[in-house]
């Protein structure tokens, strides 16, 4: 009797939607990995910044209209308005990209620290996409945060084990099309070309020759953050080490970059 394959377990693919209004770009960013593997569920997670709420339930909160530069007042009521419309509209967002790529998807509203809320969905994923801070006056207009088409997709590369996933994460990411990719190599992994040149050609079936590269002058966020700007990056694949997988980390990466971050917990090659 013939022996039945095992089901190839479920990797989920979450991303995090939130009032900026932007979640079918996000969404979009992620589409052409769906097409890789039938089995990825789709985890649309918007996020209720308590920040945002507090902001909104003050008194007044004043938003200056960038195109009329008049100023109004913002209070809560109007804030919850947009929000949940903003929610509904994420989670319809969601259900349609999840047709079109044929994978199955969940979506759910949490509220408090995104810091914590970030560290605890990328603990339960196996990939974790977010955008970086935007201010509530930022976030609420309907014009706010329209992204660039992806043009240069950025790897943070640390070790072997970690970078494989990663690479092979951003390449899909890429549509194949390895020449948008940009490798950033801290000292201590740029030491031992061997083993990046492994990397490189299990991860991408390319040299380190056929790959943008450049090594880090210091193995701290400040380098990196400068790096990721410098490369004109779309979009930031990171492997979620430890060093990454704290709310203070999360916090500076969701501070500092311009651009979407994709966090890689786990995904074999």
């Amino acid at each position: 009797m013939k022996k039945q394959a095992p089901d190839k377990p479920t990797r989920r693919v979450a991303v995090v939607l939130g009032p900026g209004g932007s979640g079918r770009k996000l969404l979009d960013v992620v589409l052409p990995l769906l097409g890789h593997d039938k089995s990825i569920e789709m985890q649309g997670v918007f996020l209720e910044e308590a920040e945002l709420k507090h902001a909104a339930d003050l008194p007044f909160v004043k938003e200056l209209c960038r195109v009329t530069f008049s100023v109004r007042e913002f209070n809560s009521d109007e804030f919850d308005r947009v929000l949940a419309l903003r929610m509904r509209t994420a989670k319809r967002a969601l259900a349609v990209l999840a047709k079109r790529a044929g994978v199955s998807h969940s979506f759910r509203n949490v509220r408090g620290s995104a810091g914590a809320l970030l560290l605890e969905t990328a603990n339960q994923s196996d990939i974790i996409v977010f955008e970086p801070v935007r201010s509530m006056a930022a976030a609420m207009q309907s014009s706010a945060y329209r992204s660039k088409s992806l043009a240069r997709i950025v790897v943070v590369i640390h070790d072997f084990e970690t970078g494989s996933g990663a690479l092979t994460v951003a390449r899909h990411l890429a549509s194949g099309e390895t020449e948008r990719l940009s490798v950033l190599l801290p000292p201590a992994a740029a030491s031992d070309p061997p083993v990046v040149h492994r990397l490189f050609d299990m991860a991408l079936s390319a040299g380190p020759a056929s790959v943008r590269s450049r090594t880090l002058p210091r193995n701290d966020v400040d380098s990196l953050v400068a790096a990721v700007q410098s490369e004109g990056a779309s979009l930031v694949v990171i492997a979620a080490t430890p060093e990454f997988m704290a709310p203070e980390a999360l916090g500076v990466l969701r501070q500092r970059l311009r651009c979407p971050i994709c966090l890689v917990r786990q995904w074999p090659v």
